[in-house]
């Protein structure tokens, strides 16, 4: 089995469309399922680009402070010591809790000399799945208004986990950024799959993530996609990547890849022929040779 997780420090690079076109690329070449895992808690879309309707698996929750209005003294320790301002005390009426606010810690729990405040859960979010026919899609959804998407990333990593021996790839999308989140999704991989744009703000958003990337020691192959972008910076991407000596591939600006998914649809599978297609059609039979994974192997 091979984990390729598909990465990047800018929002909309294409990892998305990258992940699902490559996942779709490797079933092809490999005549097997791929297991497809987003972890874009904050906004899932691979089963748009899929047109499947994933079913809950599995309810994430986290801490929920209840509280015992007559033990409670309203000493205000809980508040001073809440890092996210959740607890508050209002005159004359006692301690109030802003559930929007909580992540989650129990802080208030432990620091209370009442033991006025006792381990409640609340809902974070889901972990779900879909059959997408040459996939299988698990992804993790954080509940509208929440902020605790690093548990539910977490969830839907280790429910991928509890089940992805049975697959011989399993490609993994994740969020923008370098958090938490994104270390645990690269800490699982075997190859590391780092999407960006020739532009100056897909630059520097690259540099930033090769900064965690590279002291794993971890195969990383570099994706420029929107390859050809008017007014790009090509030249100066190009020089990065020589000094650093990255490997890279590009995915071409493509004007029918944006028609495929304006539509929703997989260029891969809508238009084969359109030159991003043909580039990620070549971005995975090199992943595929490298990792010995084909029809005959």
């Amino acid at each position: 089995m091979t984990v390729l997780t598909v990465t990047g420090g800018k929002g909309g690079t294409g990892k998305t469309v990258v992940a699902v076109n490559l996942a779709l690329a490797l079933s092809s070449l490999t005549g097997e399922r791929v297991l497809l895992v987003d972890l874009d808690a904050d906004n899932p879309c691979t089963y748009t680009l899929l047109n499947v309707e994933p079913k809950t698996v599995e309810e994430v929750k986290s801490f929920k402070p209840v509280i015992d209005k007559d033990t409670c003294v309203r000493c205000g320790t809980c508040v001073k010591h809440c890092p996210t301002h959740a607890l508050f005390l209002i005159p004359n009426a006692g301690l109030s809790f802003i559930e929007t606010l909580c992540e989650g810690c129990a802080m208030c729990m432990y620091v209370c000399p009442k033991e006025a405040i006792s381990r409640g859960h609340r809902l974070t979010g889901w972990v779900k799945e879909a059959d997408a026919g040459d996939l299988h899609l698990v992804l993790g959804e954080l509940r509208p208004g929440d902020r605790k998407y690093h548990d539910v990333m977490e969830a839907a990593l280790n429910y991928a986990k509890r089940i992805w021996e049975g697959y011989r790839v399993v490609v993994i999308d994740t969020p923008p950024g370098t958090g938490k989140g994104i270390l645990m999704a690269l800490n699982s991989s075997d190859i590391i799959v780092a999407v960006t744009e020739p532009t100056s703000l897909g630059l520097l958003d690259l540099k930033r993530l090769n900064r965690l990337v590279t002291p794993l020691g971890k195969p990383e192959i570099v994706v420029v996609n929107k390859y050809g972008l008017p007014g790009g910076a090509h030249n100066k991407l190009e020089r990065y990547l020589q000094e650093c000596g990255l490997r890279w591939a590009k995915i071409r600006y493509d004007k029918r890849l944006m028609s495929a998914y304006i539509r929703g649809k997989p260029v891969i599978r809508y238009d084969p022929d359109a030159p991003s297609a043909l580039d990620i059609q070549a971005l995975a039979e090199m992943l595929a040779k490298e990792m010995g994974l084909s029809k005959l192997s």
